[in-house]
């Protein structure tokens, strides 16, 4: 019986150690096309996007979208990718 509970609570142990292995990972997940920002910005993949352009191309885009008008749907989702880049850069 004593083993039986000893091997029931190292078996929780493992599934709570996946699991926080799981939650660890969700920034991968959420990143659907690796490289399409570098390839947007015209950095090399193996070099880091330096903090600067990114700011700079989240102000061009919002400057576009002043006055009411709305961004197409290209523009949409590269400041949504630039949002994301600055976010986990304060990471």
């Amino acid at each position: 019986m004593k083993n039986l509970m000893l091997f029931e609570s190292y078996t929780e142990l493992i599934q709570e150690k996946k699991k926080e292995k799981k939650d660890l990972k969700w920034i991968q997940k959420a990143i659907k096309k690796p490289g399409a920002l570098h390839k947007i910005l015209g950095v090399p993949k193996d070099e880091k996007i330096p903090a600067e352009k990114i700011n700079s191309k989240i102000e061009e885009l919002e400057k576009k979208a002043e006055g009411g008008k709305k961004l197409d749907k290209k523009d949409r989702k590269t400041l949504r990718r630039l949002t994301l880049a600055k976010t986990l850069k304060s990471l």
